[in-house]
């Protein structure tokens, strides 16, 4: 009796294939990992409502909205100055322009300072003009100091109107502010040349004294 069920399976199984049932094949392959078997084009999206493990996606929209955002609560709550921004930008591009003239005329002011004289003259209807000009020791350094100080001050204005413009703060004037310093360093150092020679010094006096009138 035993025997006869033990052989049941074996008969029922060559019974399916005598009657032309094909035996189910086996799968050879191994067992697929993530990605492997997937039809072509065919990408698997999470359902509604659901996330993915991964945060990157999800925490990157934040963290580039926060660091758009200033440090300081203070700053945070002013407003915008784009106005404010874009004169004091178109400022300090003329100030670059304006440090580099300066610092041309300084360079250039040995050689041009008889024509000044001669300019001064004219003006005040005088018929003596110096034909010499002597720079005395000391015009050179100074002349180097207007110029190293036209670019000191362009720097600073820069440095200053950026940390102001990041503070959200007014920065418009302080080109403005560099450029008439800048100038009355140019007046102070046109003075020393003039008055490192004499003779010219004295022209200037008498030029526009009343009584050369």
């Amino acid at each position: 009796m035993s025997q006869h069920g033990a052989a049941r399976p074996s008969d029922e199984s060559d019974g399916g294939a005598a009657r032309g049932v094909p035996p189910v094949p086996r799968d050879e392959r191994p067992r697929p990992q993530y990605g492997e078997y997937a039809p072509e084009g065919w990408t698997w999206k999470p359902p509604a409502g659901e996330h993915t493990s991964d945060p990157a996606p999800q925490m990157s929209a934040p963290r580039a909205a926060a660091s758009a955002r200033p440090a300081d609560p203070a700053i945070a709550d002013r407003p915008e100055r784009p106005t404010d921004r874009l004169i004091t930008i178109m400022l300090l591009v003329l100030g670059a322009f304006g440090a580099a003239y300066n610092s041309f005329s300084l360079i250039s002011l040995p050689s041009t300072v008889l024509e000044s004289a001669k300019l001064t003259a004219s003006m005040f209807g005088s018929d003596e003009v110096p034909t010499t000009f002597t720079p005395g020791p000391d015009v050179p350094a100074a002349i180097a100091i207007g110029v190293a100080a036209q670019f000191v001050l362009w720097a600073g204005a820069l440095l200053w109107s950026r940390a102001r413009i990041r503070a959200r703060a007014s920065s418009w004037w302080i080109p403005l502010l560099a450029g008439a310093v800048a100038f009355i360093v140019v007046m102070i150092i046109a003075s020393i040349v003039l008055a490192s020679d004499p003779a010219l010094l004295e022209f200037l006096r008498t030029a526009g004294s009343p009584s050369a009138s």
